[in-house]
């Protein structure tokens, strides 16, 4: 939606070229989907001719120099004269390559079968020394079915709403309640930053999951993670590497609850896509923390704001959120769609 919001042109970078679109980013994946089409069929005509040209008798390698050829005259065809001469030093024309797939897709494990209370807090009061409280008489409680996503300006508390949750903070008065089989799979915008061993990824999860060489890399290339980064010391991984590395951890821990604070900082929008479809598809229960709002949307989450020294349920969907807070502001609501379609023309 920001994207689609702001943007009229999209850059693409792919197989180490960059491609430039026109549109915003909706109109980008349209035309992707169409350019990716034409670029198999591509593909396949010039491997369906190498195979015509081998099977009349001439070798692989005499084969591919014809059809280099022929791909060389075709492109020279559809080139300006100001082209073939910026191009002239770029050496003879390369085979095409198999369009790569980028799919991200992965699932999370069923949880257990716990009886309420799952986990919750009960009239809870917190505040750090020196300063006001920022939950006073709070209650709040979710079971295997609940999906939460919990919004709120940036300093309301959110995260130390989840700690308190989770029993990392003490409060002043109140309880937190856990049933105590369960299992919580948390994942932030820190994720991964613990992955600094000089051991790889997949020897990581090998380890920590007694698993099969194999079946650790599956799993890393199930969250988008690249085979060759399976294999590299961890301390060398980007940040987006590393919390790939960390999602898998999380789905193989075999959480009944998922905590996920702003998960998708360090994701690319298959990832997030790939994210909200596993948590759809989960049967345990969600706590989600973003600002985010195509993941609460694609996720259908109950919304929840913390204000006024507590956490209250929504009344409304997240467009009734959104126009309250932006009143609020003395914004006007536009609709992204609008502004995206019209900025482009």
């Amino acid at each position: 939606v920001f994207l689609d919001n702001v943007c009229n042109e999209i850059i693409h970078l792919d197989q180490k070229k960059l491609h430039y679109y026109k549109g915003n980013y909706s109109m980008f994946k349209k035309m992707y989907v169409q350019k990716r089409r034409e670029m198999i069929k591509e593909y396949e005509k010039q491997e369906k001719r190498i195979k015509e040209l081998k099977a009349h008798g001439q070798s692989k390698k005499a084969a591919e120099k014809k059809q280099k050829e022929a791909l060389t005259r075709k492109q020279e065809k559809n080139k300006s004269k100001q082209q073939r001469q910026q191009e002239d030093d770029n050496g003879p024309t390369e085979l095409l390559e198999k369009p790569k797939e980028y799919i991200v897709k992965f699932r999370f494990p069923e949880p257990s079968q716990l009886q309420p209370p799952i986990l919750g807090l009960h009239n809870v009061t917190f505040a750090f020394e020196g300063q006001k409280p920022l939950f006073v008489n709070t209650d709040f409680g979710i079971d295997l079915t609940s999906r939460v996503a919990i919004v709120g300006p940036n300093g309301v508390g959110k995260s130390t709403f989840l700690k308190l949750l989770l029993g990392e903070l003490e409060p002043q008065k109140g309880e937190q309640r856990k049933n105590h089989r369960l299992r919580v799979g948390r994942f932030d915008q820190h994720s991964g930053e613990h992955l600094t061993a000089e051991e790889s990824a997949a020897e990581y999860l090998q380890r920590l999951f007694n698993l099969p060489h194999e079946k650790a890399r599956k799993a890393l290339g199930s969250f988008g993670l690249v085979s060759h980064a399976h294999t590299i010391k961890m301390k060398d991984l980007s940040g987006g590497q590393k919390a790939r590395v960390a999602l898998a951890e999380l789905c193989l821990s075999a959480p009944d609850v998922l905590i996920l604070d702003e998960p998708t900082n360090n994701l690319d929008i298959e990832s997030i896509d790939a994210l909200a479809e596993a948590i759809n598809e989960y049967e345990g229960g969600v706590i989600i923390v973003s600002h985010d709002e195509r993941l609460i949307r694609e996720t259908g989450c109950t919304l929840y704001v913390i204000e006024e020294q507590t956490i209250n349920e929504i009344d409304g969907e997240f467009d009734d959120y959104r126009k309250e807070v932006l009143d609020a502001l003395g914004e006007v609501v536009n609709n992204p769609s609008v502004v995206a379609n019209a900025a482009v023309l």
